[in-house]
């Protein structure tokens, strides 16, 4: 009888223990068992379960953790590991928008970065895709994972965070330059493969003839954005570009007349057979396209300029 007594009261103290553990309200004591890493005193579960309380918990963590420094960054990569399921995903794009914040990032919080772009959650997939540039992630780790992206649902994104690159994501230009032309994808995704293009710079000067192509597309858009793109590529490109580019000054968008005056400018003195019709433009009826005239000729044919609007002589 004794000992079935000791041993009721024993299993007593152990669900009292329990009990205590899991209603602890800060959770230290089952964040040192989990081996949880703290920040001012809390383990990240506790700092998980603040950012899904009510509006004024929720605010609290959020701040704290946006103020720390690198000592959040562990605690974040863990409440992203720790959420799984469909009714976390929130804390878990949570997690990794606060983490894009602290760039550059560690390695081990750049894996997790990279683990979340095949999260099961498209949204959470989004923000990932988004925060590796700003994270720090290194091009050879990323550019094959967005490379494989830039076909799906998150090919806007993909692409936006290949520019961010710029040389760096070279590779990807088959890609880019399939997706472009792509009739099957939105607008939005054809236009910013074209724009990431050009961001790669002199590296995608082997494009210009499928950038040519898309300024005869029907969508304003795209042709504004291949114009674009083939001044980013700078003075390599004008060859090919330039005569496109001329052609292009006097596109019915205005944003078409507007990147393409201003992409021979980019290409620069390269640009000089185009210089005549560029001057056309300081007669647009659209300012802005005037005001991007002006700019380029100042670097193309500054001699064609009005007397009004030559630059001033250096003293």
């Amino acid at each position: 009888m004794k000992q079935r007594t000791i041993v009721v009261v024993v299993a007593s103290l152990a669900v009292i223990l329990v009990a205590a553990v899991l209603l602890e309200p800060t959770q230290t004591v089952s964040g040192r068992i989990a081996g949880d890493t703290f920040l001012a005193g809390r383990p990240s579960r506790y700092w998980a379960k603040q950012l899904q309380g009510g509006p004024s918990a929720s605010a609290d963590a959020l701040a704290i953790l946006e103020k720390s420094g690198a000592e959040a960054i562990p605690v974040l990569s863990e409440i992203y590991q720790q959420s799984p399921g469909e009714a976390r995903s929130e804390l878990r794009w949570t997690a990794l928008e606060l983490l894009a914040k602290k760039s550059p990032l560690p390695a081990a919080a750049q894996s997790t970065m990279l683990r979340a772009l095949g999260d099961p959650d498209p949204h959470v997939r989004s923000v990932a895709i988004a925060a590796v540039p700003k994270a720090g992630v290194p091009a050879e780790d990323v550019v094959p994972k967005l490379k494989e992206l830039l076909r799906g649902e998150h090919s806007v994104v993909a692409a936006r965070a290949l520019s961010e690159y710029r040389a760096a994501a070279a590779s990807a230009l088959p890609e880019l330059v399939a997706a472009m032309h792509d009739t099957k994808l939105p607008t939005e995704a054809r236009w910013n493969a074209a724009r990431t293009i050009g961001k790669i710079g002199p590296k995608a000067v082997s494009t210009v003839p499928d950038l040519i192509d898309e300024m005869d597309d029907p969508a304003d858009t795209l042709r504004e954005h291949a114009a674009e793109a083939i001044g980013d590529i700078g003075p390599v490109a004008a060859e090919l570009g330039v005569p496109a580019l001329r052609k292009a000054l006097t596109d019915h968008y205005v944003k078409v007349r507007r990147d393409s005056v201003r992409s021979l400018g980019y290409i620069g003195a390269d640009a000089r057979p185009a210089a005549e019709d560029m001057l056309l433009l300081l007669k647009d009826p659209e300012a802005l396209v005037r005001e991007a005239a002006e700019k380029a000729l100042k670097i193309v044919a500054p001699e064609l300029l009005p007397k009004e609007t030559k630059p001033a002589d250096k003293k």
